[in-house]
């Protein structure tokens, strides 16, 4: 955190490391999952030797902030190096939700969603705080769609877990998340280890979400999210770490999931009771952050082009247009003397569409994302146009 009148470092917090680092309070500091403080030494003694220095645990994701808690939210990433074999332990504090004190820094709780994560399901998905009826009782919650295919919906003042419900109906990796532990049961087939090819692992390494982020509607209480229905093979190797160079360890193939024609859906979703009120299948991943209305519509994008307009409480398609390029960004709205209009960047790229923007062809390049999309080409171009449409 930086001093906004002076340029000053004010703290810096890392989420892995001795506690002085992590800015973690062994005594105060609530782990998410046991409601228990954390205890010292609580990331050190989940890393063998000195892995932990090697990197992971960063956060190029987003941050929501709570002023009446004086809290913000964000998610850490996957621990280095994507061979969890090299790494044994839960590698905390990578794949987080922190709940930190902005002026202090110091980290009042923590949840680990995916402890020794070997999918890369980077935790660093937004943070959507909202209330819900849990018990009978109205409480402040934090929702966050993880990669790992689990809709987490947490307190946000203590991490207590509430529920964790899959948004994808092929999420495999783990039969469950325990609400007891708060840990994932995992299904031991599913396990990534080094020199082993694990075959058909849902979802892959994209994530049954990446990071464009849900919308929620506080009349439906249903949240609106582009999701990816793809899966894969995943053998990690053994790897060593040089400065300046990718730190990886895996070979990756990616593919739509029962090797069907839809790697995408939009739901709309209860995070409470992990149902799914209706579903829009796409050819493709969607990376585009749905955008609902007062009205009752849905807008979003999808990789092959489509800019398309959705009615909120059914997911029936009302209106579509097909722009110059694929479409990962996030549309907004906004008014201008008295029209309303909706906003969105047409232009494909990203590791969803890296084929495609790099000329790769091999199905393992991209990290493996390559085979997922090898197709979009014939859909869609390069390119980037802003599109401007006005609601009538």
């Amino acid at each position: 955190a930086y001093n906004l009148d002076t340029g000053k470092l004010v703290w810096r917090a890392y989420s892995v490391g001795p506690d002085a680092e992590i800015l973690l309070d062994p005594a105060k500091t609530i782990d998410g999952a046991t409601q228990k403080p954390v205890g010292a030494n609580s990331s050190l003694k989940t890393w063998e030797n000195e892995e932990w220095k090697l990197g992971g645990g960063t956060t190029w994701g987003w941050y929501t902030y709570d002023p009446q808690l004086n809290l913000f939210y964000y998610g850490s990433g996957n621990p280095g190096t994507w061979n969890p074999s090299q790494r044994p332990g839960d590698n905390k504090w990578s794949m987080t939700i922190f709940a930190r004190n902005p002026d202090t820094g110091v980290a009042a709780w923590a949840y680990q969603m995916t402890p020794h994560d070997g999918w890369d399901y980077d935790g660093i998905n937004e943070s959507v705080l909202t209330e819900a009826q849990i018990g009978g009782n109205t409480v402040p919650t934090l929702t966050h769609f993880d990669r790992n295919g689990f809709a987490y919906v947490l307190d946000r003042r203590s991490g207590k877990l509430l529920a964790a419900n899959k948004f994808d109906p092929t999420v495999n990796w783990a039969e469950r998340i325990d609400l007891q532990t708060g840990r994932p049961l995992v299904t031991a087939s599913k396990m990534t280890q080094a020199d082993t090819n694990t075959k058909n692992i849902c979802p892959a390494a994209q994530g049954a979400k990446n990071m464009q982020p849900v919308s929620y509607d506080a009349k439906t209480r249903l949240f609106y999210a582009g999701t990816n229905h793809i899966c894969m093979d995943y053998q990690p190797f053994t790897v060593k770490y040089k400065s300046g160079f990718p730190y990886v360890g895996a070979t990756v193939s990616m593919f739509p999931a029962d090797n069907g024609d839809v790697r995408g859906r939009l739901i709309a979703f209860d995070s409470v009771t992990g149902q799914t009120k209706w579903t829009i299948n796409e050819p493709f991943q969607v990376y585009s952050g749905p955008l609902t209305t007062d009205g009752g519509l849905i807008f979003y994008g999808t990789l092959d082009g489509w800019f398309k307009v959705a009615d909120q409480a059914t997911g029936k398609v009302l209106y579509q247009f097909h722009t110059p390029s694929g479409i990962i960004s996030n549309p907004i709205t906004y008014t201008h003397n008295g029209k309303q209009y909706v906003a969105l960047l047409s232009g494909v790229g990203g590791w969803a569409a890296i084929g495609l923007a790099e000329g790769l062809t091999q199905g393992t390049e991209g990290l493996g994302a390559v085979g997922l999309t090898h197709s979009l080409g014939d859909y869609t171009n390069l390119g980037g146009t802003l599109m401007v449409f006005s609601l009538e």
